[in-house]
């Protein structure tokens, strides 16, 4: 059997290294994976923890800090907890003592909270998504005063903000509406508006090319 630690680094993350002390500290000579990638990106595509999971065998444990080195997404945390427990691989947290066992009984109740936690968020994306729509469809003359820049940007600031009322986080809304950061954040700005419920606020953070999450 082997032990891995696995996090996810952040410099907004202060305590970052306090944690992995404390964890190196319960598993020394433990190897350790470290993603530097921004928090919504899931964990099979970060180059560490696929590496991390290809070599997991039946019996080992993997440490992290908290399942938000997982990800901030319920959906996305629960599934990667349900692979690991599949593959009988032992998870244990340190910010809260928890370990995870394939077989344990403490693993249905938390996976049961997992994707009740999961039901709710995804209801709310939907909600606020719904919202925005509604709102430019029954205020067409105060979104045309909020966007009334140059005519060739009102059909791309409408696509950017739709996509941020539907949950897509500022890098990936940049990405595919091949637009910089600041125009996607310009368009986040003003559609405040059209934000009652404050989904927008509470929406992934940015990510950078120096590895800010």
């Amino acid at each position: 059997m082997s032990t891995y630690l696995y996090t996810r680094f952040s410099p907004k993350n202060k305590a970052y290294p306090e944690q992995l002390a404390a964890m190196a500290s319960l598993a020394p000579g433990a190897e350790h994976f470290q993603d530097k990638v921004r928090g919504d990106v899931p964990p099979m595509e970060r180059t560490a923890f696929s590496q991390l999971f290809k070599s997991l065998e039946s019996g080992d444990k993997v440490t992290i800090w908290w399942l938000t080195e997982f990800g901030h997404d319920f959906s996305q945390t629960l599934q990667v907890i349900t692979d690991l427990l599949e593959k009988g691989v032992i998870l244990q947290t340190l910010c809260e003592p928890l370990v995870l066992e394939p077989n344990s009984p403490h693993r249905h109740a938390l996976l049961a909270l997992l994707s009740g936690y999961a039901k709710v968020q995804t209801q709310r994306r939907l909600f606020a998504a719904e919202q925005g729509r509604k709102a430019l469809k029954d205020k067409p003359e105060q979104w045309k005063q909020k966007f009334c820049g140059r005519p060739a940007d009102k059909k791309k600031h409408q696509q950017i903000a739709t996509l941020l009322l539907e949950g897509q986080t500022l890098q990936s809304v940049a990405e595919q509406c091949d637009v910089s950061l600041s125009t996607v954040k310009r368009v986040k700005a003003k559609l405040s508006t059209f934000d009652d419920e404050g989904s927008l606020r509470r929406r992934a953070k940015t990510y950078s090319p120096s590895g800010d999450a």
